[in-house]
């Protein structure tokens, strides 16, 4: 999915191109007359001297769409809005003011699916990566931990031990050694689950203030992997490629 899609507000008149969870194909459109937005308590008194259209916060809901034909499903989705005041200048050369409703998603049920995941990948990763898409647009910081549980989840998926035993006693070994000890045919992968970490972390210990982009780098790189792993047609490619450069030219 286009990652400004993902990130910029919204209008009741222009609603972004959200890619229908169920069937993938159509997109979401709001359903005539469920758009709903209340002015949150401590914005409703206009009456400072001050005051500023700016200075308005919405929350909003609504039900969408699918304008796929053969689905139609329905989501629904809350969130939060603000208005824009600007002032410009019209075709007369006069400077006239517009005021603009702008709305943030922060929830969606079903939950958008924000990378393509393999048919073939196992559920215990389908799952956490799913918390992350539901997480996303409200707690970044949350959704990119998610991911980084779904990387754990990867490697116990490739065989990769997760304890080991020092003086009679079980301990955890660590997600970076456990990268480490991947399997030589996925040594490729090391760095792409490298980087996957380090968001991750950056996520769980809420050191680092996580964007909406950073947890999108980690999807893309999850994307890539989970391709290169359950996806056949990646397999080949890559194997294809090897060939191709070690011959320096056609593979035969």
């Amino acid at each position: 999915m286009d990652r400004r899609t993902l990130k910029l507000p919204f209008t009741i008149e222009r609603t972004p191109d959200w890619t229908c969870p169920t069937c993938e194909k159509g997109l979401l459109r709001v359903v005539k007359d469920s758009f709903k937005r209340e002015e949150r308590l401590h914005s409703r008194d206009h009456s400072h001297d001050a005051w500023e259209p700016e200075w308005i916060e919405y929350v909003y809901s609504c039900l969408l769409a699918c304008n796929n034909e053969e689905c139609h499903e329905v989501v629904c989705s809350a969130g939060i809005g603000k208005v824009d005041h600007f002032e410009y200048e019209d075709e007369h050369g006069e400077w006239a003011q517009s005021i603009e409703e702008l709305f943030k998603p922060q929830f969606f049920e079903p939950h958008l699916k924000l990378l393509r995941i393999p048919p073939k990948c196992p559920d215990s990763i389908v799952k956490p990566l799913n918390e992350s898409f539901r997480l996303f647009f409200a707690a970044p910081s949350a959704a990119s931990n998610s991911v980084r549980i779904a990387i754990e989840e990867l490697l116990t998926e490739l065989k990769v031990k997760r304890f080991t035993v020092v003086k009679n006693q079980r301990r955890v070994i660590s997600l970076h050694q456990r990268i480490n000890l991947l399997p030589p045919k996925y040594a490729q992968l090391k760095d792409l689950l490298t980087a996957i970490k380090w968001l991750g972390n950056a996520g769980s210990h809420g050191t680092e203030n996580i964007s909406h982009d950073d947890v999108m780098d980690a999807y893309d790189l999850t994307e890539h992997v989970l391709a290169e792993i359950y996806a056949p047609k990646a397999r080949k490619l890559a194997a294809l490629a090897k060939k191709v450069n070690k011959k320096k030219g056609p593979a035969k």
